[in-house]
């Protein structure tokens, strides 16, 4: 069950940061491999289980700390103990944005070979960084936006200080100029996501050659254009089913699929669920 969900958005109206609460009781679970254009940082705050990201396994126990790229599927396989985890999802696009915070960047795009996803807050003092996160966006007091962003730089930067998991000087860059214009395209996605999107419309709305544009998007966010419109158009689809009475299909046209078959397709792929699974129609 999902609960306490709080959002940062940028002027666009966009979320670039999301914190909720997830509970479950003891259960076993098929592995559900899902993923999101968001890297995600998440503290459990009680319980004990598995998490498994790709081929490997985690054990869990309160206090323990994971983290998430977008490329990373990753799924809660079995809770031993009544389990409350807080997720926070952030948008790449906040560390790459600005020159100073780029460097962030190489927890995702620079990893050790020993990389770890689960992080042992022996002190405790990561996790309550991680709550006062939480607290920033959900009492939106005077600058809050600047305070929980920052609140999240400091929890990543402590992260690759204490943990020695990325390879140093390696960070991948972005010129001003690149960052603006490829915030243009994110934009221009968002705005657009029932339409037909085509990559050299997007890389002309970046300034850039095709080419350039799938590899300087890949190289920040972790995903290409393609998947990132995939899973935006399937975001879009699920609040949809969620809040609407259309049908299946009417959904899948207003969110830019081009048809049934590869609605359901993209839709499993990217949620490891059917669509009916979050239909208020219950079809």
């Amino acid at each position: 069950m999902r609960t306490c969900e709080y959002k940062l958005t940028d002027d666009c109206g966009r979320f670039v940061i999301k914190t909720y609460h997830s509970s479950l009781t003891p259960c076993t679970r098929a592995y559900r491999a899902h993923h999101h254009t968001e890297c995600e940082l998440s503290l459990f705050l009680r319980g004990s289980g598995t998490y498994t990201v790709g081929e490997k396994t985690y054990p869990f126990a309160a206090g323990d700390i994971f983290l998430f790229g977008s490329n990373e599927t990753h799924s809660i396989t079995e809770i031993a103990a009544d389990m409350e985890v807080l997720n926070v999802h952030f948008e790449p696009r906040i560390l790459w944005e600005h020159a100073d915070t780029a460097e962030l960047l190489s927890l995702f795009t620079s990893r050790k070979k020993n990389f770890e996803n689960r992080f042992l807050d022996a002190q405790g003092d990561l996790g309550a960084e991680i709550l006062s996160l939480e607290r920033e966006i959900s009492e939106r007091r005077a600058c809050y936006t600047v305070t929980a962003k920052y609140r999240l730089f400091a929890c990543l930067a402590e992260i690759i200080r204490r943990y020695d998991c990325v390879r140093p000087l390696q960070t991948p860059t972005a010129s001003s100029a690149q960052a603006k214009n490829l915030r243009r395209a994110i934009d221009y996605i968002g705005e657009n996501l029932d339409q037909p999107l085509t990559l050299a419309a997007l890389a002309d709305v970046a300034y850039m050659s095709p080419t350039y544009f799938s590899a300087v998007f890949k190289r920040l966010n972790g995903i290409s254009p393609w998947e990132y419109i995939t899973i935006k158009r399937v975001e879009r689809a699920i609040e949809m089913l969620k809040t609407t009475d259309m049908t299946k299909l009417e959904i899948a046209e207003r969110c830019g699929f081009s048809g049934a078959s590869n609605f359901y397709k993209m839709f499993f792929r990217i949620t490891g669920k059917r669509p009916s699974d979050f239909s208020r129609r219950g079809e």
